[in-house]
């Protein structure tokens, strides 16, 4: 359905192209001095995803970090939509109603192994193990740091890749400040969201809440979504920083309805309904505590409440086939050591954690199914840093007690090498494993081990480039029902990114990743997982006129079953535009729209699950 421009939809355009009287035509006749454009260093950022802040040209895994610039700039809504821009991600139900339930691959690897984490803490559901990436809200992130492949010497479980959510810290600059952020889009898609933050003498604080509404793009797809964040920090008289945070997230969503539809032979088929109600609390206590001028102390303890509701039934009869009920309860600590500089440096520690879980399943005309799980974790880890010159050395190993059956040794060993200031190779080999539906089955949890060889340059003028070369050997596999599967699967492929630097203020950036996954003993490709990826963006930067615009462009080859009659090998494409009402104005109002899938494409691996056709939205955000 392609939606028409109503007259305040395109009042509400023109806004953020009429140009301010003053700034009309200060860049018009600009020179762009072209010798000056070339990029005169790396750009470095501190990544802690590897358990110690370090550079990212001493990191071996390949790593790509999501600011809260990149984040604001996409008007994005929850994390889903952040990480279906990054080069390998994929979401198997992309374009639909924000805040959904979805389950993503990183270079073919899927959820289950993918470790999702807020502020290094798991939110991986213990009996699924998947994180309800859809019920994470951009407004209190800070970045986002990720790991394509594996990390359990770090991490522990996380075969697949680590997804690390960095909050947002009280401002340390000022007493009281805040922002407001309002969004409405067809079919009643509302966003809600307000923050407060600053410092009083030592005491900062944070706090933020926001509501997510849609009567659904997709029929029986709509959501209905709040969460409250908040965040206190203490610095304690001598030395060190005490921190407590607090998380509530409630949502009531419609996942998906399928009509019944006529076969071949005139019979009906499908006829599906499903929604998903979900409650969340977590907490997070932590102090950060420096020993000595080169050893600092790091310790906190966790607790979370999940409370999930899931109902299956059909739309021509009233009842339900299928109600899943789970509630799951986790009590944690860790505490690690941190010893060194940006040359030598080992970090220690070891993590605890009770988890109690509960499942009933019932199912029509069978009897219930329930289980009640009480067990206990836990994992000691060490990692270093080792630099010589411009070669550094990243061993790190690992042991885990994933539970009263199963035990789990992980080690990597990585290297990076510094080739000129704007150049960097970097390669590593690790073993790790992953725990799918292990605790649900009791069957061992999935293992394998990885292999990665890439490197990134800026000394080509005007242009970044990264590529890294990825294989995978996984076994011990649990499918969707949770059935052990002896066989072992070879993942492997490269990915291949490039950016460039503004020029007039237009920049771009492209992603390609190629994966193949296959059976080792048959060789058959494995159906479902995409094949081929590329992320695309072009971006338009204007300050004089306060002018900001991004256009993404998403291909991918699903490889799905003939069956599914898939609709891929094709773009959706994404348009956002901000506009700073008054340029010269550090917290001027800014005014954004976006045209979601602009051209109006189907783009989807499963026929049951279209995604939305174009839809519009706009909204404002004001600092204070």
């Amino acid at each position: 359905m392609v939606n028409r421009l109503s007259p305040f939809r395109l009042f509400f355009l023109l806004l953020f192209l009429w140009p301010n009287t003053a700034a009309w035509g200060l860049e018009e006749d600009t020179d762009v001095n072209l010798s000056a454009l070339s990029l005169e260093s790396v750009e470095e950022q501190a990544v802690t995803i590897p358990r110690t802040p370090r550079p990212t040209s001493k990191i071996a895994e390949n790593v790509t970090v999501i600011t809260s610039e990149e984040i604001t700039r996409l008007n994005a809504h929850t994390l889903t939509e952040l990480l279906q821009t990054v080069p390998g991600f994929q979401s198997d139900k992309a374009g639909r109603t924000p805040g959904m339930f979805e389950f993503l691959t990183i270079q073919g690897a899927n959820s289950k192994s993918i470790l999702v984490l807020v502020d290094g803490v798991s939110q991986n559901e213990q009996g699924e193990n998947i994180a309800d990436l859809g019920a994470i809200p951009v407004q209190q992130i800070e970045r986002v740091e990720i790991i394509k492949g594996g990390a359990s010497a770090a991490w522990g479980q996380a075969l697949g890749g680590v997804v690390n959510i960095i909050t947002k810290s009280p401002n340390p600059d000022q007493a009281f400040s805040g922002a407001i952020f309002s969004s409405m889009g067809d079919r009643f898609t509302a966003d809600q969201r307000v923050e407060f933050s600053g410092t009083v003498e030592k005491l900062g604080y944070y706090l933020t809440g926001g509501l997510l509404h849609s009567d659904g793009l997709l029929v029986n797809n709509g959501i209905n979504q709040n969460n409250i964040f908040g965040k206190l920090a203490y610095e304690l008289p001598t030395k060190g920083v005490l921190t407590l945070t607090v998380n509530n997230n409630n949502s009531r969503r419609g996942l998906e309805e399928v009509p019944p539809k006529p076969d071949s032979q005139g019979n009906k088929t499908d006829d599906w309904r499903d929604n998903y109600d979900r409650k969340h609390l977590s907490s997070l206590l932590s102090f950060a505590y420096p020993l000595a001028p080169r050893l600092n102390l790091e310790w906190d303890g966790h607790y979370s409440y999940l409370k999930t509701d899931t109902r299956q039934g059909q739309m021509t009869t009233p009842g339900l086939w299928r109600r899943y009920l789970l509630n799951e309860s986790i009590w944690g600590t860790r505490g690690k050591l941190i010893w060194g500089n940006n040359r030598f440096n080992l970090t220690t520690g070891m993590e605890y954690e009770r988890d109690l879980i509960n499942q009933v399943e019932t199912v029509t005309a069978l009897p219930s199914g329930q289980i009640d799980k009480d067990f206990n974790r836990y994992g000691l880890f060490a990692n270093g840093t080792v630099s010589y010159g411009p070669v550094t050395i990243l061993p790190g190993i690992r042991y885990d007690r994933v539970d009263a059956e199963h035990n789990e040794g992980s080690y990597t060993l990585g290297a990076t090498c510094r080739l000129t200031e704007k150049s960097v190779l970097r390669g590593y080999f690790a073993r790790g494993y992953s725990r799918t539906l292990a605790v649900v089955n009791n069957s061992s949890p999935q293992k394998g081990w990885t292999a990665q060889l890439g490197g990134e340059t800026g000394d080509i003028p005007f242009l970044w480039l990264k590529g890294t070369l990825f294989y995978n050997d996984s076994w011990d596999i649990a499918d969707q029902s949770g059935t052990l599967t002896t066989s072992e699967q070879i993942r492997q492929g490269f990915e291949v990114e490039a950016r460039t630097i503004p020029l007039r203020g237009f920049s771009g950036s492209v992603g390609y990743t190629l994966t193949d996954l296959r059976d080792k003993e048959s060789g058959i490709r494995v159906e479902g997982i995409p094949g081929d990826l590329i992320k695309l963006a072009l971006v338009y930067d204007n300050p004089a006129w306060g002018l900001h615009g991004i256009l993404t462009g998403n291909y991918v080859w699903w490889n799905s079953p003939a069956e599914l009659k898939p609709e891929d090998k094709n773009f959706l494409w994404n348009l956002h535009l901000t506009r700073k009402i008054f340029p010269t104005r550090e917290l001027s109002p800014q005014l954004f729209f976006t045209v979601n899938n602009l051209f109006n494409s189907s783009q989807y691996a499963d026929y049951h699950y279209v995604n939305a056709g174009r839809w519009l939205e706009g909204g404002v955000r004001f600092r204070f």
